[in-house]
């Protein structure tokens, strides 16, 4: 297959419908340039223009005051907008990362895939801010918009190392395997505001039609269609780079894209099988609240879509 494919034109793969991936052509083991996403490190205050941090006469400009501790990225987020009934609109911010690696069990990696999408996604009532969710290893967590660390009226979440896992807090996160075999660690590394750099959507769940916001009116929107995988097929065990142990990968494939995470959802969180547990204060004992946690390379909600998944 000719290798032409853009953001403009990725849906034309959809013949293959969720058996395509989007394969790199280089071995991940010797460590290409873009899987460690150097250059899209977001800058420091120290890197930004002046000029272009204050008003006319020199005065700090309020809405610009997050600028001022930097924040930019190369990398665009995805801003999608999903209005819904009862004054609802949901505001999903998707990152993505051309790398996943996965955590250590005992000194064992699982979970390596390439490719990486992580969202969170604000709840608007009547124009309010209600609550925040945060996407983690395929499931997530809920919060009360009040409970969630803010900088000045705006959520602050925290990546995790290397499986970019979101959370509310910086520090260790355990999770499925007892006695902190299998953790995340978050901490306040370098500041990144997906405003300053970001695609915007508006997207109708019932229609399933994406299309560009007057923000970015000529942002791509063929890439969102497409049906398959953002990264390699999990690698056979004939292949050196892979193994396997308590039935799970050293490698294991790309996920779905942002189609597939439930995003016409009635509940807070993205599993529509399961409690949604919103909590209010951030000392609440952390844990999945689209049920149980699950381990590299387990996913919920993909490859669902459309109208049928809207719990």
């Amino acid at each position: 297959m000719e290798n032409d494919r853009t953001l403009d034109n990725l849906d034309e793969l959809n013949e293959y419908g969720h058996f395509a991936y989007l394969k790199s052509e280089d071995n991940v083991e010797e460590r290409p340039d873009w899987l460690g996403g150097s250059s899209n490190i977001p800058r420091g205050p120290e890197d930004l223009n002046e000029l272009a941090r204050h008003g006319p006469e020199g005065r700090s400009n309020p809405s610009d005051r997050l600028q001022e501790r930097g924040g930019h990225s190369s990398a665009p987020a995805v801003l999608i907008v999903v209005p819904k009934e009862d004054g609802v609109v949901d505001a999903f911010w998707f990152y993505f990362y051309s790398y996943n690696l996965g955590n250590k069990v005992l000194n064992i990696r699982f979970g390596n895939h390439i490719g990486d999408w992580e969202h969170s996604m604000v709840r608007f009532r009547n124009g309010t801010p209600e609550a925040v969710y945060i996407s983690e290893h395929g499931a997530g967590q809920a919060y009360a918009y009040h409970a969630i660390e803010k900088y000045g009226k705006r959520p602050v979440i925290y990546s995790a190392t290397g499986t970019h896992a979101n959370y509310a807090t910086p520090g260790l996160h355990p999770y499925v395997l007892p006695w902190g075999l299998l953790h995340d660690q978050t901490d306040k590394g370098p500041l990144w505001d997906p405003n300053l750099n970001h695609h915007a959507y508006v997207y109708n769940y019932t229609s399933r039609h994406l299309k560009s916001s007057v923000q970015t009116p000529y942002a791509p929107v063929s890439w969102f269609n497409f049906k398959g995988h953002w990264g390699d097929k999990i690698y056979p065990m004939s292949d050196k780079r892979q193994y396997r142990f308590w039935g799970q990968y050293h490698y294991v494939s790309g996920p779905f894209g942002p189609r597939f995470k439930n995003l016409g959802r009635k509940k807070v969180c993205q599993n529509m099988q399961t409690q949604c547990i919103i909590r209010h204060w951030l000392g609440e004992e952390e844990g999945s609240d689209d049920g149980e946690k699950r381990l590299p390379g387990e996913e919920i909600g993909d490859a669902v879509e459309g109208p049928e998944t809207t719990e």
